[in-house]
């Protein structure tokens, strides 16, 4: 078969054998374009579910068979290869090519790629799965090249090449504000002014007629700044204010900015009660003694119109009546000598006549003006400084709270109604009522004004339920910051209805969000979050914005009978995206991890949403990708908790979520609580259910193993390896072999362990599984630990070290230090183990893997008794034994009896160590591995088999346990038969 090559940028096209074919739009072609994009195997289940999902799965299937059968009559549907469950696709793709150039940062090949579209021509109104899934692979290629383009404009290319390449991303999206201020920033450096300032006003009259807005403050001081140079001014110096908490690094910014000669207009921009009034006046005070006409502090609060702004400023600064001038005009005179600081508080309801700053500043070459707003003014010359809420501490950082500047405004206010106030007995309180509102200094005093009637931990609570602490208004405060709620009514005023729409639906977010979720879930696009942001509503954290809480709260309120259909967007979006990072999230994609690092908060949003509206399909697609979060960076508690509430409300016990309930129980160490759910999902399977049964087989088979029950649990491995054969199913397949290599491990089979160990790293090197390759590699390192070979461990766990540190797996580097620990121990490294196993626990403690703790704890009991310390190996062997009890970890707890037994033996009782090392062998609960250990430190008391004075098993581990305090007097005598 001739080679075959498919073009997807663009109108799609097949090139086969040199000849280009278009593909018709068909479900054919959409099979093809799927597979191509995909470039692997991909299930039967998923793609019949995908292209038609409105048809039961029996009907679905049956059409998939069809459109196979139809491809053998097309060129290119040749190069599909078929397997019982899955179909992958043999072709190059130039999507392929543009995402390998861009990986390797060859970003004008990249460029040169992009034909247009993805698909262009292949939407398909009446498909929504496949409308959300083109949908969501064109956004992502949209993106990385828009990515690339902008990055290629950032560097050093000619002129000409800028501006074309700039022209591609404004006719990809006229309203993108970024490609605008490039294209306008490269028509300048070609001379081309006048066009930079016409492409501005094109830009200008679109966003109005299509949105209703003006352009952000930045991108309308680039217009007004062409050719624009600013003026000099000397430098302030510093002073003190007594009384003022905080803004230390704020306070030194604005004496760094002042002092520049190209700042001569300074905007403290924040919302409404972050502190921009008290930090201007402190300012002015503070810089007063560095400017030989001094500071002018000038609150325009009540300052309504533009036209009222002269009159106010000439009141303000004493300037002299007479001439017949407008007041505004004597201002300028009165100013034009003076090198002074003028302070202009709350200027947001002047932004119109912002102009007027301009003029004084050109006209006034020595002064220079600070400017508090919550808007920014977007006038040229204009340099901003955004202000955030105060400073706040960790709920661990409760004993030194009052360090943090939110925790002590809080306290200053209080203990002004509340003198008695004891700030350390409800420092926790304090710090939850901080974190709650953000660190803003109005909602602290708002808050703090309670204490006169409430304590603190009663205060979060409140906050808590809701902002109504924050919205009764407080009379000894200004009308306009009597209340929070208050204090956003003006802001929500100064927004034109696009915006406040948009304000109201981003209000569904949690924890932040991407501008590409914006704009599909709230319909905010750029322009509206540049808005938005300007008005200091929004803050942007990287590449993400967010609300701030008590913004949130208020401006959700705002949506009314709207809330519904903005809350099912933002389900319907988060899940999708859960359901597409299947395969990267289970490969440790470092980009997949760390979006559902970013998004988890909006996940778990979406994902309760869907429980109440019922969407069990979406949460069954959802789920793996939670799943596989869960599994690298250790968060099962929280993956647990919604897997629960979405079982708790399904009507139909829903195996598949149950299934993966029970690998989160796994994780966590519960295995009894793992095999019930397994067990339960298994019997509510069907035969075509594979997800579900493939993840019961798992489960079963590493509870089984974990518990001791190694022929169970070679048993359920060998049916998982069935149910995801090589052939259609690698990653999983070479994952079984490596549980199964684990298998024979324990039984003692060390050559067969060694085999599958070696081949399922092979396989998943091959694959490019990353997470796989962590594992396996510290499972082979492990294997060859146990059997002595010391340098060969070493390489094996270290490199799965690197490999699990550079991808962010918490719980692979957890177990690839935990073996470090044991290996320097057995080198006499005492440090090294001690430093391994230190940071092996934490990792154990952050994931909540009891199994790894236990096993530390005796990797520690047995580093404090090669240090001569009994007294600490006896404790951390009673905490080792007791965990390992508690989750039934038989392995673990005969490791701890060979721990015991050297204890016994550097206490002088060597005869008390050989009979627990005979029982221990002895027992049916000790595995093979066990045994070789147990037989390796046997030999150092080569003495005959003595007798057992009859101790149960949990007997004696009991007694190991209760008696520690007692150096385990009685349990010696007891074992010596005295």
């Amino acid at each position: 078969m001739a080679p075959l090559r498919l073009q997807l940028l663009g109108p799609p096209a097949a090139v086969v054998g040199g000849e280009s074919l278009a593909l018709p739009v068909e479900r054919r072609s959409q099979l093809v374009a799927l597979l191509a994009l995909r470039r692997g195997w991909v299930g039967r289940a998923e793609l019949a579910a995908l292209l038609w999902p409105e048809q039961p799965a029996r009907l679905a299937h049956a059409n998939l068979r069809k459109t196979l059968f139809r491809l053998d009559a097309v060129p290119w549907g040749r190069a599909v290869e078929v397997q019982d469950s899955a179909l992958r696709l043999r072709a190059d793709t130039d999507v392929a090519d543009f995402e390998a150039a861009l990986a390797a940062q060859r970003i004008d090949e990249a460029l040169a790629l992009r034909r247009g579209e993805l698909l262009a021509g292949f939407d398909d109104d009446a498909g929504e799965s496949w409308s959300g899934w083109l949908a969501f692979e064109r956004e992502r290629l949209r993106n990385a090249w828009r990515d690339a383009a902008l990055a290629r404009l950032a560097g050093g290319i000619e002129p000409g090449e800028g501006v074309d390449l700039s022209a591609r991303l404004l006719d990809a999206d006229p309203l993108d504000e970024a490609a605008l201020r490039s294209h306008m920033v490269w028509l300048a450096r070609s001379g081309h002014t006048a066009r930079a300032r016409r492409a501005y006003q094109a830009y200008a009259a679109r966003l109005a007629q299509e949105l209703g807005l003006a352009p952000g403050a930045e991108l309308k001081a680039l217009h007004d700044g062409l050719g624009h140079e600013a003026a000099a001014a000397p430098a302030p110096r510093a002073a003190e204010d007594e009384g003022f908490v905080g803004r230390s690094s704020e306070r030194r910014r604005i004496a760094e900015l002042l002092a520049r000669p190209d700042c001569r207009l300074l905007c403290l921009l924040g919302p409404g009660g972050v502190g921009k009034t008290r930090l201007a006046r402190h300012a002015a005070r503070e810089l007063a003694p560095g400017w030989p006409d001094g500071a002018v502090f000038v609150a325009l609060d009540d300052v309504a119109a533009p036209a009222e702004f002269g009159g106010r400023l000439a009141r303000e600064l004493a300037v002299p009546r007479g001439g017949g001038a407008e007041p505004f005009e004597r201002v300028v005179e009165f100013l034009r000598p003076l090198q002074r600081l003028l302070v202009l508080d709350n200027f947001e309801q002047l932004v119109d006549a912002a102009g007027l700053l301009g003029r004084l500043l050109d006209a006034c070459p020595r002064l220079k003006i600070l400017v508090t707003s919550r808007v920014r003014l977007g006038v040229a010359g204009e340099w901003s400084l955004p202000l955030d809420g105060l400073p706040c501490p960790e709920p661990e950082d409760a004993d030194c709270a009052e360090s943090f500047d939110a925790v002590r405004l809080f306290v200053a206010a209080a203990r002004r109604v509340e003198p008695a106030l004891d700030a350390r007995a409800q420092a926790a309180a304090i710090v939850d009522i901080c974190r709650q509102v953000d660190g803003l200094p109005l909602a602290l005093e708002l808050a703090a004004a309670w204490t006169r009637v409430l304590p603190c931990d009663a205060i979060a609570a409140e906050l808590r339920q809701g902002s109504e602490l924050l919205r009764s208004a407080d009379a000894s405060r200004p009308a306009r910051q009597a209340s929070f709620e208050a204090v956003f009514e003006s802001s929500w005023r100064l927004l034109s209805d696009v915006e406040r729409e948009a304000l109201a639906r981003l209000a569904v977010f949690r924890g932040g969000f991407s501008a590409d979720a914006a704009r599909a879930v709230a319909a905010a696009p750029l322009p509206v979050l540049g808005a938005l942001a300007d008005k200091s509503l929004l803050h942007r954290q990287g590449a993400r914005s967010a609300l701030h809480p008590l913004v949130q709260q208020l401006a959700g309120e705002r949506l009314g009978a709207a809330r519904e259909a903005a809350e099912a967007a933002h389900a319907q979006h988060f899940l999708r995206l859960l359901a597409q990072r299947r395969r990267p999230a289970e490969n440790a994609e470092p980009a997949s991890l760390q979006w559902l690092e970013a998004e988890f908060e909006n996940c778990k949003a979406a994902w309760h949403a869907a429980v109440a509206r019922g969407r069990w399909a979406a949460l069954d697609a959802a789920a793996w990708a939670l799943l596989h979060y869960a599994d690298h960076r250790g968060h099962f508690g929280e993956a647990l908790a919604l897997l629960r509430a979405a079982i708790a409300a399904a009507p139909d016990g829903a195996p598949l979520l149950t299934s993966a309930a029970a690998h989160v129980e796994y994780r966590l160490d519960r295995y009894a609580e793992a095999l019930a759910d397994a067990e339960r999902a298994l019997a509510a399977s069907t035969s075509t259910d594979h997800d579900t049964r493939l993840q019961c087989f798992k489960v079963l088979g590493v509870c089984s193993l974990r518990l001791g029950r190694f022929e169970d649990a070679r048993r359920w491995l060998q049916r998982a390896l069935r149910q995801s054969p090589a052939e259609t199913d690698p990653r999983n397949a070479a994952t079984m072999l490596d549980n199964l290599a684990l298998v024979e491990k324990r039984l003692g089979n060390f050559e067969a362990s060694l085999r599958m160990s070696t081949a399922s790293l092979v396989q998943l090197r091959r694959l490019g599984d990353v997470a796989g390759e962590a594992l396996c590699l510290n499972n082979l390192g492990a294997l060859l630990l146990d059997h002595g070979d010391l340098a060969a461990a070493a390489v094996h766990c270290k490199e799965s070290l690197a490999l699990s540190e550079r991808h962010g797996l918490s719980r692979t580097a957890g177990h690839a230090l935990a073996n470090l620990s044991e290996l320097s121990l057995k080198t006499g490294d005492l440090e090294a183990a001690a430093g391994y196993s230190r940071r092996a626990y934490e990792m154990a403690v952050q994931t909540g893997s009891r199994a790894i703790q236990s096993w530390l704890r005796n990797v520690d009991a047995r580093i404090a008794l090669a240090r001569g310390d009994l007294a600490a190996a006896r404790a951390l062997l009673r905490e080792s034994l007791e965990t390992a009890a508690a989750i039934d970890l038989t392995t673990i707890v005969t490791g701890g009896l060979s721990c015991f037994a050297e204890l016994l033996a550097a206490q002088g009782e060597p005869e008390a160590a050989r009979r627990v090392l005979d029982f221990a062998a002895a027992h049916p609960s000790t595995d093979a591995q066990n045994r070789h250990d147990i037989a390796a430190l046997r030999a150092r008391w080569p003495e005959g088999p003595a007798p057992w004075p009859g101790l149960a098993f949990e007997e004696l581990v009991q007694r190991i346990v209760v008696e520690t305090p007692t150096a385990h007097a009685a349990l010696i005598a007891a074992v010596l038969g005295r």
